[in-house]
């Protein structure tokens, strides 16, 4: 291999990123604009510079062409079922049953702005958790900034292992990690994830009532951290597809058994809270679905996951059938060398995320048009709003993963990350959750992050001599930091509380709390871990 490393060739491989940084920031450009043009801009740097042959790169639009498939089955049916709940008015019935649960009005706020937005990121992702859990605020009394900042705060923990791990997953697939060293990465994410997860929390309670609300609900909040983020610690290294949800699904499960605490059924509440604007009435004309109708998806969700991936026989026998493509090795006219794959990227279908999600959509659709709640018109309104939500990350995921993939078969993010870290040297790691969360601010998923740069973190601990566990465990937990004030998730945010405008000051509030969480990341990293 005879790639060149100079600065003439780093600033080449750089110039797709700047771009995409360049157009989304300064200009405002969408991801879904962005993308395709980030796309042709490394094609052509793959062809120019770094002699990278037509052919190779389309078996590269290939391979990613069938990564993107195998994402977009989840992103699909994740957003028709929500689409379907919110067709049949379940999130009504969601709200009316947790205000019957408890009348204390701060685990109210945790419950909907955490638990239940936690919950909803282990299935589905894409901002549909935000989207959910702020209107679900405001309807109960908190102010609408508010609402929007403590679910963009408490959900996105589960931006890495949530979505059925779907981030994860394209994380070790960009980056090539396996075995014992994928699962050390996934324990060292889910440990710093851990800990965004608790400041999250701590920092919603503060705004609510500062000391006195913390101490307040202190057992609450320890002990359902303990069995999100901890939970989402035990079962990372070993089962990355279930590590978040079903913590997630445990937590909202045991929220049930403490509201029947006396000392939580009790009414309680803060006179004079910053982010309690007034106390709405209910609604005239609310849906007659109960509480548990309304929550039919998930719970057909989770039985279906559990059977499937955690009863070893069914496990086995599902996962028998796999789907994949051949490709051949190429070789750029440097010399640079891209393995030939036997089956690309397998998939499972019988046991993948985006199977289950379908068949709780399809289940739970059939028994709202039985029960009265949708009819055919409904349905289609559902879908075509499903439609019009995924056009736009279908065109920017695919575009991104080719990207991807042309950088990374051409010897670009070999020689940018050469680049970087014999500039940083070994403080290069201080510098590595920043870029997750660039990276996630930019594209707005921590699953596009690190399907564009998991390849990057993966060569530059090469380089380093150090483990890719630690630069992996970096990116995707400064992901995670960086979901928090995505554009695509604040979007959400205000988009459904009428909050348009807002998203300045949203940043002022959230910006901070994520620069100091990668801060603690990368010198822990560099101190402890290197």
């Amino acid at each position: 291999m005879n790639l060149p490393m100079n600065p003439f060739f780093w600033v080449m491989a750089l110039v797709p990123v700047l771009f995409l940084l360049i157009t989304i920031m300064k200009f405002g450009w969408g991801v879904a604009r962005a993308a395709p043009a980030g796309m042709v801009l490394a094609l052509g740097t793959a062809v120019l510079f770094y002699r990278s042959s037509p052919v190779a790169l389309l078996y590269e639009s290939g391979k990613g062409i069938w990564n993107a498939v195998t994402i977009l089955l989840v992103v699909w049916p994740a957003v028709f079922s929500y689409e379907l709940t919110c067709q049949s008015r379940g999130f009504d019935a969601i709200r009316r049953g947790v205000q019957d649960l408890t009348r204390h009005e701060l685990l109210q706020i945790l419950i909907l702005g955490w638990i239940f937005p936690s919950f909803l990121q282990g299935i589905t992702g894409f901002g549909v958790a935000v989207a959910v859990g702020a209107p679900l605020l405001l309807s109960i009394g908190v102010n609408p900034l508010y609402s929007i900042i403590i679910v963009l705060l408490c959900h996105s923990w589960g931006a890495t292992f949530g979505t059925l791990a779907l981030a994860w997953e394209a994380l070790a697939e960009q980056s090539g990690v396996a075995g014992g060293e994928a699962a050390r990465a996934a324990f060292l994410a889910a440990a710093m994830i851990w800990f965004s997860n608790f400041v999250g929390v701590c920092l919603s309670c503060w705004f609510y009532g500062r000391w006195k609300a913390l101490k307040e609900i202190a057992p609450v909040a320890v002990l359902l951290t303990l069995m999100t983020g901890g939970g989402e610690l035990l079962l990372a290294p070993v089962n990355a597809t279930i590590s978040n949800f079903l913590p997630s699904a445990a937590a909202l499960f045991a929220t049930f058994l403490l509201c029947r605490i006396p000392h939580y059924q009790r009414s309680w509440r803060l006179e004079g809270s910053p982010i309690i604007k007034e106390q709405k009435e209910a609604a005239s004309g609310q849906t007659p679905m109960t509480f548990h109708e309304a929550f039919l998806p998930y719970y057909v969700l989770t039985l279906v996951t559990v059977i499937c991936l955690l009863i070893p026989p069914v496990n086995r026998l599902l996962g028998q059938w796999r789907l994949g493509f051949a490709f051949p090795e190429t070789v750029t006219g440097f010399g640079y060398v891209t393995g030939a794959e036997h089956m690309f990227s397998p998939m499972k279908p019988l046991t993948y995320a985006g199977t289950f999600l379908a068949l709780s959509a399809g289940i739970s659709g059939i028994c709202y048009c039985r029960k009265g709640y949708l009819d055919g018109s409904g349905v289609r309104a559902a879908a075509l709003r499903t439609a019009k939500k995924c056009i736009s990350p279908t065109i920017a995921i695919t575009c991104f993963i080719i990207m991807s993939r042309f950088m990374g078969s051409s010897g670009q993010i070999h020689v940018l990350s050469q680049g970087i870290v014999s500039v940083l040297g070994r403080y290069y790691v201080l510098a590595a959750p920043f870029l997750g969360i660039l990276g996630t601010f930019i594209t707005s998923s921590n699953m596009s992050a690190n399907i564009l740069l998991g390849n990057f973190q993966m060569t530059a601990a090469t380089f380093l001599g150090i483990r890719p566990a630690v630069t992996l465990a970096l990116q995707t937990a400064g992901g995670v930091l960086g979901t928090a004030f995505s554009p695509g998730c604040v979007l959400m945010g205000i988009s459904t509380t009428g909050m348009a405008g807002a998203e300045g000051e949203i940043l002022r509030r959230i910006v901070p709390v994520a620069a100091g969480c990668g801060a603690v990341f990368g010198i822990v990293a560099f101190l402890f871990l290197i």
